[in-house]
């Protein structure tokens, strides 16, 4: 029963990846209105570990947001995003349980990989017209995730993959806060955001010590359909 749960909510959340364009451009003008604003969110992130020895590694997020009752002073900031690449980079290589594998990696580096489905609840309050104020949580389920062993050998890059599904906690709860910037005074305006991730959670079920998730992302919104909404007023 657990296995078939968790097949069926990887399929959700993969067909919803593909879907996430599709929903916004035939729907926005629906989903926009007096008391919502909805679109699009996207933009890089720069994620790393706690206690891993690693570097930030580079991803990029792509959503869908809701603002609830944005017309008000503080209101809610809601943001589904289907694939977000977490992890870091530059990690010092591990032994593996192969002597010829340990030998050609040893002066390499791992890059960790966690694929997740965010869900980001912010309360937003306005600083000024187009200055806000982000607060909240962000609970992240963390469905695939890897090890990618990477060297130099002759000449030649060699790497090695090692699937850690059933080493990494499935769920994450982090804090998050941030400032966004809008470009114009009304909903159909476009804006610009940074937001610091910080989990609370020992992602690592495996080795000792907290290795909590932590990014900077940047995002950038895009209203769908606010124009459409706003003239029909």
């Amino acid at each position: 029963m657990k296995r078939a749960f968790t097949l069926l909510l990887l399929t959700f959340i993969s067909l919803s990846a593909r879907s996430q364009l599709i929903i916004a451009l035939l729907f926005g003008d629906k989903l926009n209105t007096g008391t919502m604003e909805f679109g699009l969110v996207g933009g890089p992130v720069l994620s790393n570990l706690t206690n891993s020895n690693s570097e930030y590694r580079s991803g990029f997020n792509l959503g869908l947001y809701f603002n609830i009752h944005p017309e008000k002073k503080f209101h809610i900031h809601l943001e589904l995003t289907a694939k977000v690449s977490l992890g870091g980079e530059n990690i010092k290589p591990y032994p593996v349980g192969n002597d010829s594998l340990n030998y050609l990696f040893e002066n390499g580096s791992v890059e960790r990989i966690i694929r997740s489905f965010n869900v980001v609840l912010v309360g937003r309050y306005t600083l000024s017209p187009h200055f806000f104020l982000d607060a909240g949580i962000q609970p992240d389920l963390m469905f695939k995730s890897k090890d990618v062993f990477s060297s130099d050998v002759n000449g030649s890059e060699l790497q090695y993959s090692i699937k850690l599904n059933e080493q990494i906690n499935r769920l994450d709860f982090c804090l998050a806060g941030g400032l966004f910037y809008r470009f114009g005074t009304d909903r159909r305006s476009m804006g610009i955001g940074v937001r610091y991730v910080y989990g609370l959670t020992d992602v690592d079920k495996v080795h000792d010590g907290t290795q909590a998730n932590t990014s900077w992302m940047a995002t950038i919104t895009i209203p769908v359909g606010a124009g459409k909404s706003q003239a029909a007023k």
